[in-house]
């Protein structure tokens, strides 16, 4: 019998890295000959939603299911797909139901619809792709938003640092009460009872819709960006199948590179684990959501979570391990996350550089006399 070779998708082969660079080579070239030939916008928007599909979901699969996938990795792809992919299509339903045929769930309110795309708006999740298969975990907020709102940027900034504070913080305080209540779980050689690590298996599935929902709720707008706002059931129905089929995809590989963010991370392979992360980050996004309907970033929100609960973890239970090793962890995901906002800004900046037309009204965070507000 021929034995089964398991693909480690975090580090892919040569050959991989080169199939992969060339498809989106010819992604890249599909979109600029149809931008230079005079495809309607109509059809650039779709082209550049299912490219954004993989690239956005890509990128923030690793903070949306990315302990889900790391605390079941011996279960098969097709029954995650059967509920995540479900979940994702009665919750666009019921949203576009509800809001009169879109999906964004009022997070592009303050964003213009675009009826002619420029190009480099059309390229970003094409950027998007590569910077995540370089395990970077960028925010697609401001790379993929950014360039269709410039004036709320310095908002979704604010919001996105706050973010980021409330986040690490709480996870200190939370897992500092956890640690105190029982250190011995969370040291490095702990192995959880059996029976209890099945009992918080089945727990995470709920914690894992819960939080699925949450981030639904908060960066389809990145994707939707590119889609008419108004959306008839037909093209509801291609859309909601574009994304199932990138989920798939996602499923089926484990997250992909940028996995390694979370699989690097203590402990978080135990269900019980898994699951009190993805709770408190999804009550965090839903309390964030119910302050104002303006996108955030969050990726800031998740790494300010992961950093919290590794360095107060390493305080109180890993007194055997170097701190320069979880300052490293945490420092890296700051360093990569921070250049991703440089790149996304630069981009913007080059955008209205090249096409002043589209951005009409500038990007003012650094200006004395703009306040800055979540609202």
């Amino acid at each position: 019998m021929k034995e089964t070779v398991e693909i480690d998708y975090q580090h892919p082969s040569y050959r991989d890295q080169i199939r992969f660079y060339l498809v989106t080579v010819f992604i890249t070239l599909v979109i600029v000959a149809g931008y230079f030939l005079g495809l309607p916008p109509y059809y650039l928007g779709w082209i550049a939603f299912a490219t954004a599909t993989f690239s956005v979901a890509g990128n923030d699969a690793v903070q949306t299911v990315g302990t889900f996938f790391e605390s079941k990795k011996s279960i098969d792809w097709v029954p995650k797909l059967i509920v995540l992919g479900g979940l994702l299509f009665i919750v666009h339903l019921i949203g576009w139901y509800r809001d009169a045929g879109q999906i964004h769930f009022q997070r592009l309110d303050r964003f213009p619809e675009t009826t002619h795309f420029n190009l480099i708006q059309l390229l970003a999740p094409v950027i998007l792709v590569v910077i995540t298969r370089m395990k970077a975990p960028v925010s697609t907020t401001f790379l993929v938003l950014g360039l269709f709102g410039g004036q709320n940027i310095d908002k979704m900034l604010t919001k996105s640092f706050l973010g980021y504070g409330i986040a690490f913080f709480a996870a200190i305080i939370i897992w500092a009460i956890l640690a105190k209540l029982d250190p011995h779980e969370y040291e490095e050689d702990h192995l959880p009872d059996p029976v209890s690590e099945r009992r918080w298996s089945n727990l995470q599935w709920l914690s894992t819709i819960y939080l699925w929902i949450a981030w639904l709720l908060q960066d389809t707008a990145n994707i939707a960006v590119y889609l008419p706002r108004r959306l008839n059931w037909i093209e509801l129905v291609i859309a909601l199948g574009i994304l199932v089929f990138a989920l798939a995809v996602i499923i089926r590989t484990n997250g992909g590179t940028i996995q390694e963010v979370v699989s690097e991370k203590s402990d978080i392979k135990w269900a019980k684990a898994a699951t009190i992360v993805d709770l408190v980050y999804g009550t965090i996004l839903f309390v964030f959501q119910s302050l104002s309907n303006l996108p955030m970033s969050t990726t800031w929100v998740f790494l300010g979570l992961l950093a919290g609960r590794e360095i107060i973890l390493n305080i109180l239970t890993y007194r055997d391990l170097p701190y320069l090793d979880t300052f490293r962890k945490v420092g890296k995901d700051v360093i990569l996350a921070s250049l991703g906002i440089a790149v996304s800004i630069g981009i913007y900046l080059l955008s209205t550089i090249i096409y002043p037309e589209s951005n009409s009204q500038k990007f003012e965070f650094f200006k004395k006399d703009s306040p800055i507000s979540l609202q």
